[in-house]
């Protein structure tokens, strides 16, 4: 399989399509970080500019990415969505999965950083997709952008643009997977343009998955973009 044109140049971004499990070791190993959601939201808009060429642009919007964010879960049914999930970071071939998550140690769920999620809270936030104002104040898809300024620009992006192309004026749903006997964890994957920009944690990590590895000066320039954006605030 050809590998996408993610790139104009030089290459700052580079595909690793396969099984996360085996895919993982290999971004790390050319010391490239892997793309988080807030990433593609950065991402996506931009290539959209008339300096990115057609087979660029449509890399980016017309494929779904697995991403560094992960959601984790408890086997009460709570989850939390964890930003750059290390635990994640860690998968290789021999990592231990159960249902196609990995199976987390004892203690990591309670350490991991990030917003979390009862059961209750998740039917109120849980919908197949839904308008602009509910992608916007959506607390899930907030944690996953980490800043308001970034989830506005992406939402009108990706509302705008899929009513143009698709004829489209619901996106960007929301899917989890459920609770094992143990907590687990799985990768935030987040759909194409065309599959509404959805985004989820229910994937079998054996399945093919498609990270992003980011090379270093990639990722300086998302930092100074993520600096610009709470500047706005």
């Amino acid at each position: 399989m050809s590998q996408l044109q993610l790139n104009q140049a030089p290459v700052q971004y580079k595909e690793f399509y396969g099984r996360n499990t085996d895919q993982m070791p290999n971004l790390i190993a050319e010391g490239r970080t892997p793309l988080s959601v807030a990433g593609l939201m950065d991402r996506r808009p931009e290539v959209k500019d008339a300096r990115f060429s057609d087979e660029v642009r449509s890399a980016w919007h017309d494929n779904y990415f697995d991403t560094s964010d992960g959601i984790l879960y408890h086997p009460d049914g709570k989850i939390k969505v964890v930003p750059d999930a290390q635990a994640l970071r860690g998968l290789n071939p021999q990592s231990t999965l159960s249902n196609g998550a990995l199976v987390l140690p004892d203690g990591a769920y309670e350490a991991a950083e990030g917003a979390e999620f009862t059961k209750a809270d998740l039917k109120k936030i849980i919908k197949d997709s839904s308008n602009k104002e509910w992608a916007k104040s959506n607390p899930f898809w907030q944690a996953l952008a980490r800043n308001q300024d970034r989830l506005n620009a992406y939402v009108d992006f990706v509302f705008d643009e899929t009513e143009s192309r698709f004829d489209y004026d619901q996106n960007m749903g929301i899917y989890v997977g459920t609770a094992q006997k143990e907590p687990t964890a799985r990768l935030v994957y987040v759909y194409w343009l065309g599959g509404r920009s959805i985004a989820g944690g229910w994937d079998h990590l054996l399945n093919d998955g498609r990270l992003v590895g980011v090379a270093p000066e990639a990722h300086v320039a998302q930092k100074a973009t993520a600096q610009t954006l709470e500047q706005r605030v």
